[in-house]
């Protein structure tokens, strides 16, 4: 009667009956993946090196195997050729003696769509974790940015305190503190995918790589020399970026490599340009990265690595590359190490500038400042005030409106973006419709998170990021000494 139900079965299911260690009866869909090319080899488990020629081999050692064990029934998965099958191993009962029923599945478009679904599934949690980081981020970045605003702005005015001239080491000091905390909110920014400035100057790729090489070789120096740096970087052209991010992003990729390789080694950096780019690549002799891992190399938090915290190294690096317009990719070395390869595109000719205008005096500004931190408003009006300007304050965007409809006019107006009630945006906007005319620049932490191609920046001359420049407000300010530009003026962003 059993063998009746399994020949019952047939139709639909691939299967053989294994009889004293031989194959007794096996049906047309057994036959057909009987004619799969190549050995039959365990997809994983105890046995994953053992190849079987062919699949009526394997269907007669797995019988065997079965009784041997006294085991009742076995399933497992086995792959020839991309074609990936389960068997049900079954011990049947007969008349004449026990006897071993395989039935065989074809399982490779299952798995194949379990693993498209598994992708979707990852792939969407992926963005969630980091639309849910980059909201935390942007808000850090903001309040961290509006705090050491008010630090550089207040040590600015002490700066230019006469009586503190014997000082000038200790604040000038603290102002570079400022500016590298700036830095280290960008990096978390980068991290969170949240930026979208892009450096409008080149710098020289080939004096910040070899400086990061030579910073790198004073630290392996100090371990005892197990690790040296093989360099071939010949002058390149310029490329976008700033100097210290691009310093923190090779200086961590060497380390990356370092750390690659306990047991000590060689760095190979490479630089060169190609294909109207510049591609510079940081290889290893270490242990590789498992094939599994390669997609997710840039994630962030995720690491192949048990040393350094490699997931956000190499998911800020990934913000950074994506940010200045290139690439970076991580891949195997045939031998054995990894590598990864940077793509700079060029920078743009730098564009020439007229100085003579600077060098004038400028002319007393009239200058209107919005934004609901009282602290910002009273350090930065003190600052403009030092220097000769008219400044008055709006604590919101309807008291600066108000302003405007009372008929007071200005020749700037710098104004946060992120207020309650009314936002810098909607300040832009109703500012278009009473006095069109009006020179607005948006003052944020936010910048660097404003794409310069943004809809919203057709009523705004350009974006000023938090901590201020001060410089480059002193710069802008001298600009303004011509007439207003007209309303299509190309925008431009100091943050």
């Amino acid at each position: 009667m059993a063998l009746l139900r399994w020949l019952g079965r047939s139709a639909q299911t691939a299967l053989a009956l294994v009889r004293r260690d031989r194959l007794a009866l096996t049906n047309s869909l057994f036959r057909e993946l009987e004619a799969a090319a190549g050995e039959w080899r365990w997809i994983s488990g105890p046995h994953a090196q053992i190849r079987h020629p062919t699949l009526r081999q394997l269907a007669r050692v797995e019988a065997r195997d079965l009784l041997k064990q006294g085991e009742p029934v076995r399933i497992c998965r086995f792959e020839c050729g991309g074609v990936i099958v389960e068997l049900r191993i079954e011990r049947l009962r007969t008349a004449t003696g026990p006897a071993v029923v395989v039935s065989a599945h074809d399982v490779s478009g299952q798995l194949r769509t379990d693993a498209r679904l598994r992708r979707d599934r990852e792939a969407r949690l992926h963005e969630e974790r980091m639309h849910a980081m980059g909201v935390v981020a942007s808000g850090l970045a903001h309040d961290l940015n509006h705090s050491l605003n008010v630090l550089a702005l207040r040590i600015a005015t002490l700066r230019a305190d006469p009586r503190l001239s014997e000082s000038r080491h200790t604040l000038e000091s603290l102002s570079g503190l400022v500016e590298q905390a700036a830095g280290t909110v960008s990096r978390l920014q980068d991290l969170a995918r949240r930026r979208r400035d892009r450096p409008a100057e080149g710098i020289d790729l080939s004096a910040v790589l070899l400086g990061a090489i030579e910073m790198a070789r004073t630290d392996l120096d100090g371990q005892g020399g197990r690790v040296r740096i093989a360099a071939d970087v010949p002058p390149l052209p310029l490329v976008r970026g700033t100097a210290a991010e691009l310093t923190h992003l090779f200086s961590d990729l060497l380390l990356n490599a370092r750390d690659a390789m306990p047991a000590g080694g060689t760095v190979e950096v490479r630089g060169r340009e190609h294909h109207g780019a510049v591609e510079v690549t940081v290889s290893d002799r270490g242990r590789g990265i498992p094939e599994e891992s390669l997609a997710r190399m840039f994630d962030p938090f995720f690491s192949g690595s048990e040393s350094r915290e490699t997931g956000l190294v190499l998911s800020i690096a990934y913000g950074l590359m994506h940010r200045l317009g290139g690439s970076i990719s991580a891949a195997n070395r045939t031998g054995g190490g990894a590598v990864f390869t940077l793509t700079f595109p060029l920078a743009s000719p730098p564009l020439r500038r007229d100085d003579r205008r600077r060098r004038r005096e400028p002319r007393r500004m009239r200058v209107l400042l919005v934004d609901d931190e009282i602290d910002n408003l009273e350090v930065l009006q003190e600052l403009l005030e030092m220097e000769g300007h008219r400044v008055d304050t709006a604590a919101s965007g309807h008291l600066a409106l108000e302003r405007f409809r009372r008929g007071d006019r200005y020749d700037l107006v710098l104004c946060d973006v992120g207020m309650p009630e009314m936002s810098g945006w909607q300040v832009v906007a109703e500012l278009q419709r009473i006095a069109p005319e009006t020179r607005v620049w948006l003052l944020t932490g936010w910048a660097n998170e404003i794409s310069e191609h943004d809809p919203r920046l057709a009523g705004v001359r350009g974006v000023l990021g938090k901590p201020l420049d001060l410089e480059r407000l002193r710069t802008l300010l001298s600009d303004l000494e011509g007439p207003a530009p007209a309303s299509g003026e190309r925008h431009a962003s100091l943050a």
